[in-house]
């Protein structure tokens, strides 16, 4: 299947190009950024019609995460699990059999992750997988993504005051930065939840060249290996092109 960016407008098919430009053109010339757009322009009943354009079409998005070796291998093959317990779990259970933790560390990440310590927050995460729908974002707001680049275990491990407490700050940095790039297929809305605006925000301030362009899409179902298109860590130009992402 083709793949489109949001950020590359010559990357979209013509009959996607051919509709945001018709979309672009009933926006006010005043309105110069991505962020007040949809304060600006009704857009989002039209966001089905821009879905069925990108049917059979993968958009290339990037989720920001911090892996060991042999997790860069198996999210390679496997690629990547929407959020469970289990996911949670396995990867405190593989960090012990690799011999990285300790079984009191182990036992200490167990009792940090959300799913113990009771947080609400996992409500709003499971069975999710969270991405950046386009790059942008990577560049220019790299604050979003610091702690998910310089936390090992995801967001359900440190997004706890629990985990704020543990002792081992070796366990908290385990692993190195990785931005883990994946082709989705976004047609259907049910799947690829874009958070806050409607995707279509993105594509006609991407090609107005607008400042703050991005899109977080909430994606409900796993992706597979053949998805994954490349792993960027610290070292790659892929990843050092991000100035102020974090290096270690």
């Amino acid at each position: 299947m083709r793949i489109g960016e949001i950020d590359r407008p010559t990357s979209w098919p013509a009959d996607v190009k051919a509709y945001i430009q018709a979309l672009a053109e009933t926006v006010p010339a005043h309105v110069t950024d991505g962020g007040d757009l949809p304060d600006e322009v009704d857009l989002a009943g039209r966001d089905i019609e821009l879905r069925d354009l990108l049917a059979n079409r993968w958009l290339r998005s990037f989720h920001a995460t911090r892996l060991l070796d042999y997790e860069v291998e198996d999210v390679q093959t496997s690629g990547l699990r929407a959020l469970t317990k289990s996911l949670v779990e396995d990867r405190q259970d593989k960090a012990l059999a690799n011999e990285l933790i300790t079984r009191a560390e182990h036992a200490a990440l167990r009792d940090s992750s959300v799913f113990t310590a009771g947080d609400k927050w996992a409500q709003y995460r499971v069975g999710k997988i969270c991405l950046a729908g386009n790059a942008q974002p990577l560049h220019d707001r790299p604050h979003r993504f610091q702690h998910q680049l310089s936390n090992w275990g995801g967001e359900a491990q440190y997004a706890t005051s629990a985990w704020d407490h543990l002792d081992s700050t070796r366990v908290k940095r385990l692993g190195r930065p990785a931005i883990v790039v994946a082709l989705l297929d976004v047609s259907d809305p049910r799947v690829a939840v874009v958070a806050s605006h409607a995707l279509i925000y993105a594509f006609v301030a991407s090609h107005r060249c607008m400042a703050n362009v991005g899109s977080q899409i909430d994606f409900e179902a796993d992706i597979g290996g053949s998805q994954i298109e490349g792993i960027w860590q610290p070292g790659q130009q892929e990843y050092d092109q991000f100035k102020r992402l974090p290096r270690a």
